[in-house]
């Protein structure tokens, strides 16, 4: 068994040129995830042979078969492949086929299988014995600083540790918050090299007690404990119980375009265009759109409207509607 690896010793590597055929990325990280993936298209595959040598699939819209026919793909105009399996714990029925080629990999392509599950899942423990694993945590403490100013210091600005600790106070610990609050900054600091406590307080504004982002991640990615306590938190902000119903409305309908401009046949390119979002945002949402079938979002439609009803007709209190939709959503029960 391959030992595990961090988020540290994979950029280390990947710096080194020592690149693996396999990999495994588990846990809930997606933003690290997203940015290893692009260090590894660069490296890999660079930008003249992308086009051909690239592939994303997501295992509940490709068969097995047809991700590994592409793997052992020869790379065209290039010397390696890189292919990428979003949500490998669904291949799960097609353990057998799959550890079958992982025992004898092809030699020209690098594989990444991710997964939002840890390897004590009994389907991730197993495939994790062929391939190097990644571990994507959340970044706390010590390395969530380190990240941050390695951030700053890659596009040529530094942040003191009084400094980070100011950021982290206002706007949390969700790294797509944390870039986007950090991109202000470089642009507000112009030419000067140092982001100081005046410029953080100047123009970051305190965003720590919305949990929005947190919320409707935990809800879409079907996490119900995590997606209750944030529900809670929000509550206790202010957030009442039909605000939130309305923001998981609107989160499942953007869920529903992407899944449909999925199956249209629409590239990620095109349709970040379409909904007007970024391609991380749309990532994420991709992502979530792969976690529910068609039916499931429209039950999940159904929910939405039956709850409001409950609470405007005063059948059930708000927050124990919300907290019912909740449950009903990530476990499709």
């Amino acid at each position: 068994m391959v030992k595990s690896k961090t988020y540290w010793d994979i950029l280390k590597n990947i710096k080194s040129k020592k690149i693996d055929v396999l990999y495994l990325f588990t846990q809930e990280e997606l933003f690290l995830k997203r940015q290893v993936e692009e260090l590894l298209k660069d490296a890999v595959v660079g930008k003249t042979s992308a086009d051909f040598n690239y592939n994303v699939f997501y295992a509940e819209d490709a068969s097995i078969d047809e991700v590994l026919d592409t793997i052992k793909t020869n790379p065209f105009l290039g010397e390696k492949r890189l292919v990428i399996l979003k949500d490998v714990e669904k291949y799960s029925p097609h353990e057998k086929k799959l550890t079958v080629f992982l025992k004898n990999p092809a030699p020209k392509t690098v594989f990444i299988m991710e997964t939002v599950k840890k390897s004590s899942d009994k389907f991730i423990k197993k495939i994790a014995s062929f391939a190097t694993e990644v571990m994507f945590s959340q970044l706390n403490g010590f390395a969530l600083n380190k990240w941050i100013s390695e951030y700053a210091e890659s596009k040529g600005k530094q942040i003191s540790s009084a400094g980070i600790a100011l950021l982290l106070e206002k706007v949390g610990n969700e790294l797509d918050v944390i870039v986007n609050a950090l991109n202000k900054l470089f642009l507000y600091a112009g030419e000067s090299l140092i982001i100081s406590e005046m410029d953080i307080e100047s123009l970051i504004k305190k965003t720590r007690q919305d949990t929005r982002f947190s919320f409707l991640n935990a809800l879409m990615s079907k996490h119900t404990g995590k997606a209750l306590e944030m529900a809670i938190e929000l509550s206790r902000n202010g957030k009442h119980a039909t605000d939130l119903i309305g923001l998981i409305n609107w989160q499942l309908k953007r869920v529903e375009r992407v899944k449909q401009l999925t199956e249209s046949g629409f590239s990620k390119d095109r349709m970040a265009k379409e909904l007007k979002i970024t391609p991380y945002v749309l990532n994420i949402i991709h992502t979530q759109a792969a976690r529910f079938t068609t039916q499931e979002i429209k039950r999940g439609f159904e929910l939405l409207l039956s709850s409001d009803v409950a609470i405007k007709q005063g059948l059930k209190s708000p927050g124990l509607t919300l907290e019912i939709l909740i449950v009903q959503l990530c476990t499709n029960k």
